[in-house]
């Protein structure tokens, strides 16, 4: 009976709030951002049933003067040497591989067979795993690459290597290692001339100089899009620094539900298991991250409501006719706009103009100074940023190690950052 009389205080809870609590918070003048918790529940027979819902609402600012703001549009310049650097990567693409009867050296590239048995601190060898038709590029500063110079086809070498205990690959750090190596294949990249034959190679180019126009302007298009991402966030930074105010805890959460969401997925995709993840040390490595972004979030809102940013329709049109131009997509801009607001994606694509065109009105009101930078000043910018940024790693959310699901690659290097940027 008691278990029954608690579904039934359920129901009625579940019912009140779909038909009062909402009306009633309008009528009331308030928005709830969270659902609501039902408290202090009574129902009398031949009386009206009283609660009390408790629920979050947006926090309440006070915009900071967001005018007139000095700003400095930290760009990359694009010149001889960017456009060379970008021929070589291609270059390097197009790169054919050769085999050559060379003895293993530097920058080669080595398909062998592998045996590994990692050993315990006590000395007792652990489980030997192979490792068929393993591709190395030959790096001298790497220990394994180092013993496997000067080796020919068909020759076999057996060594050990002491890992240290930093070693990327976490089965293997500290121990040490025995190695049985047979060399399969060597072969070299033979890279082609970077002429007009190559330019044309590459893509519907007439020549060289075609080629060179066209990365010209994909990276000014991409040098641009970079120094406008990096200028919005130094914009919010600014305006954040000049306010002040809480955000309800439940935003947090929820913010933080979509960091391990994203986690999760990649960390799947990659062939591991979610499971081993200490999601609590996780959320409380990425909290002042959401904590921004949810503040971010409110302080764009309000910016955009003072500036009456609105969207027009026609801006909607505009944003789905161009992706469904990108996307060859055969339908009519009728049909696709009824699937997208059918998926509750139209908002999101509202949203996101919304957002562009408040960053737009507040650059206009501000004062903007831009700087190029060459590759010396850019790259200094880049290793600035990479210093300050907290990188996701997966070795502090680990339960524990265990050989099952774990790979034994030597050369296997994990890195499972979540670099999530501002998401306006």
């Amino acid at each position: 009976m008691e278990r029954f009389s608690k579904e039934v205080h359920q129901e009625v809870a579940e019912s009140l709030v779909r038909d009062f609590f909402w009306e009633a918070s309008r009528k009331a003048g308030v928005t709830p951002i969270s659902n609501p918790s039902i408290e202090k529940l009574e129902l009398k027979q031949n009386k009206d049933a009283t609660f009390v819902a408790s629920f979050d609402v947006a926090p309440e600012l006070t915009l900071p003067n967001y005018k007139n703001l000095s700003l400095t549009k930290k760009k990359r310049q694009v010149d001889d040497a960017l456009i060379e650097e970008q021929l070589k990567e291609l270059q390097g693409r197009a790169a054919k591989l050769k085999s050559v009867d060379l003895p293993v050296a530097a920058k080669l590239l080595v398909t062998c067979d592998l045996k590994v048995t990692p050993f315990r601190v006590d000395g007792k060898p652990e489980k030997t795993r192979s490792f068929k038709e393993q591709v190395i590029q030959i790096d001298e500063t790497r220990p394994l690459d180092a013993a496997l110079v000067g080796l020919k086809v068909d020759e076999v070498k057996e060594f050990t290597l002491q890992h240290s205990d930093q070693d990327a690959n976490t089965h293997f750090a500290g121990k040490t290692v025995k190695y049985h190596v047979v060399v399969k294949d060597v072969r070299e990249r033979v890279l082609a001339e970077i002429n007009d034959d190559f330019a044309k190679d590459a893509g519907a180019f007439e020549n060289l100089q075609a080629l060179k126009d066209r990365l010209k302007q994909d990276l000014e298009e991409a040098s641009e899009r970079d120094a406008n991402g990096r200028l919005q966030a130094d914009l919010l930074d600014l305006l954040l620094d000049k306010t002040t105010f809480d955000i309800p805890a439940s935003m947090i959460a929820m913010q933080l539900d979509d960091y391990c969401r994203e986690f999760s997925q990649q960390f799947a995709e990659q062939g591991m298991d979610p499971r081993r993840i200490n999601w609590q040390a996780y959320r409380e490595h990425r909290r002042k991250e959401a904590e921004r972004s949810v503040k971010c979030g409110y302080l764009l809102k309000q910016l955009g409501d003072a500036e009456k940013i609105e969207v027009p329709e026609s801006a909607v049109d505009a944003d789905i006719e161009k992706f469904m131009k990108e996307n060859r997509i055969q339908l009519t801009l009728k049909q696709v706009k009824s699937e997208l607001e059918n998926r509750g994606a139209l908002g999101e694509i509202k949203g996101r103009i919304r957002t562009e065109l408040i960053f737009k009105r507040l650059l206009e009101l501000s004062t903007v100074q831009e700087t190029l930078l060459d590759k010396k000043g850019y790259d200094a910018l880049l290793e600035s940023e990479r210093k300050q940024d907290e990188a996701s790693t997966l070795h502090p959310f680990d339960e524990g190690e265990s050989s099952e699901g774990t790979s034994t690659d030597p050369h296997a290097h994990h890195d499972h950052g979540s670099h999530e940027g501002h998401s306006h």
